[in-house]
């Protein structure tokens, strides 16, 4: 059996020719850049985040950049050059360019000591008298920190943004809570890549907004400050397709089901695999469980298991393989700041494996079976905690010039 880390809805039938004729219909309207699709798909995710304006634009690094030019954080957005942003150290690269690409200066913070996302108390103590806004990322699914994290950017007067590119979907608490992911920070940014609990067919990303000023603002930014016949402010090309809106609608159409499927899948990996020498993700109420990753108990165990599963032809991936501040690109911006064992110990242990609403039952159970058996093979030793990867030595921050 062979089975993908991932396996898109779209390619199914019968979704796919479903998905056909209403591409047709696009394309026959001669419409293809920010019409009625995406005009629709604006007030459809509107009401899935509790009436916040929505931007779609056309990635979700766009959409990170959008929402700290449009809170006027760094040079680019209007704010200062000295802006900083606190960061996690462990997600993915495009957190820290969509930061320097606005203008301001990017702060590493350390994972938590059990988990891959930083603890509000981590934030806290990263805080400098620069600091302008915090963005948090819902990793692999997870946005339980993020109302406590939101309190404490209101009461401290921090912007607080909100990355739910793995996590929309996610809510907080049991089914009746009011809060989901998305409507707690100044903004969000969401990308909807084909693997994402909300995916299209291609690079597409939206941006929401607590302040509808905010809004306006990045309706300018993402079609170069076009409006009414002129150029109103300086911009780039930002801009959604309406042939990527139109799948966002069908996939919204099924997006309750597919969070459902998830969430059913991951349950029952949690208890099938509850004894292995392996650390399961936290099971969070409201986890909308874009990826299941998991912790062994270092880099060696990690590659047997993973070449296990090669071999009975199951797909990993990990995420990620190094932390941003140790990215040679984004070492300067770390400098002498030191070391961030926990984000460096999880980029040698976490191994992703595949769940997504497409496995069926037959290959759900294939893997938990595969799984048990790499875990469990002997020869591994299996130490109590995995040692980090050697780090490249440290470079002098930048000049604030």
């Amino acid at each position: 059996m062979k089975i993908p880390l991932f396996r898109p809805a779209a390619s199914a039938e019968p979704t796919a020719a479903r998905l056909a004729q209403s591409l047709a219909g696009v394309l026959r309207s001669g419409t293809y850049i920010l019409g009625p699709q995406v005009q629709a798909l604006e007030a459809r995710l509107s009401a899935l985040l509790q009436g916040r304006e929505t931007v779609a634009v056309g990635s979700g690094s766009e959409a990170l950049l959008l929402a700290f030019k449009s809170l006027g954080i760094g040079s680019a957005g209007g704010g200062d050059a000295l802006d900083e942003v606190l960061v996690p150290a462990y997600t993915f690269v495009a957190c820290a360019e969509a930061v320097l690409a606005a203008g301001a200066r990017p702060v590493f913070v350390d994972s938590a000591p059990d988990d891959f996302i930083p603890m509000p108390a981590d934030f806290r103590k990263a805080r400098t008298p620069r600091t302008r806004a915090i963005l948090a990322v819902g990793l692999f699914g997870d946005a339980g920190g993020l109302p406590e994290l939101a309190d404490w950017c209101r009461d401290e007067g921090l912007l607080l943004v909100e990355d739910v590119a793995q996590c929309l979907g996610a809510r907080d608490g049991d089914a009746t809570a009011a809060g989901h992911a998305g409507t707690w920070g100044d903004a969000a940014a969401m990308s909807f890549y084909p693997t994402k609990t909300l995916g299209a067919a291609g690079d597409a990303g939206a941006l929401a907004f607590k302040d509808p000023r905010h809004a306006d603002k990045a309706r300018l930014l993402r079609n170069h400050g076009y409006r009414d016949g002129l150029h109103r402010c300086l911009g780039h090309n930002s801009r959604m397709d309406e042939l990527q809106a139109c799948l966002l609608h069908a996939a919204l159409d099924d997006f309750p089901a597919s969070l459902a499927r998830r969430r059913a899948i991951a349950a029952r990996y949690l208890a099938a695999w509850s004894d292995l020498p392996m650390r399961l993700p936290k099971d969070s109420a409201g986890h909308a469980w874009n990826y299941f990753v998991v912790q062994l108990p270092g880099p060696l165990e990690r590659g047997n298991v993973a070449a296990r599963l090669a071999a009975s032809g199951i797909a990993t991936r990990i995420y990620y393989e190094q932390p941003l501040h140790l990215h040679e690109a984004l070492q300067p911006w770390h400098g002498d700041r030191g070391a961030l064992p926990h984000s460096e110990r999880l980029a040698g242990c976490s191994l992703a494996l595949p769940l997504y609403p497409m496995l069926d039952d037959e290959e759900i159970g294939y893997i938990i079976d595969a799984v048990r058996q790499a875990a469990r093979a002997p020869g591994d030793q299996h130490p109590t905690t995995c040692q980090p990867p050697s780090r490249p030595p440290s470079r002098p921050a930048p000049s604030p010039a």
